[in-house]
């Protein structure tokens, strides 16, 4: 694949596989230098249970498949703010340079605001 594209867009549900999948790609074309990205469904809420709730409502709806089939093979998140720059944090770590989220609610300009103003902060704080 390196050898044919500047860019990754996986969406493993895990940061360490995440961090084995591109070292991989680094070794298929190490002359090759490739963009590395994340593709993410992320539900924000004050109550992570509300937000797994609404995320599973989401998934289920979209996929028509179990939220667990899903989250087995995709990068799924549902929880605060603070637990979703954490678990992003993690793929950053693992080398993901640029994000790709896709936001599961029904009021996506909402979803957007809350995105900007409580995540984006301490994604960037987390980062430096």
């Amino acid at each position: 694949m390196a050898r044919l594209a500047d860019g990754w867009l996986p969406y493993p549900p895990a940061a360490t596989t995440y961090a084995a999948e591109l070292r991989t790609i680094g070794l298929a074309a190490p002359a090759r230098p490739v963009t590395p990205a994340l593709y993410m469904t992320l539900c924000l809420d004050r109550d992570p249970e509300r937000a797994r709730h609404r995320l599973r409502s989401s998934v289920e709806r979209y996929y028509d498949a179990p939220l667990e089939r899903v989250a087995a093979v995709q990068c799924l998140f549902a929880g605060t703010a603070r637990q979703a720059a954490d678990h992003l944090t993690g793929y950053v770590q693992a080398g993901a340079r640029h994000l790709v989220i896709r936001l599961a609610t029904d009021d996506h300009e909402a979803g957007l605001e809350e995105f900007a103003h409580q995540l984006l902060p301490l994604l960037r704080e987390e980062t430096r």
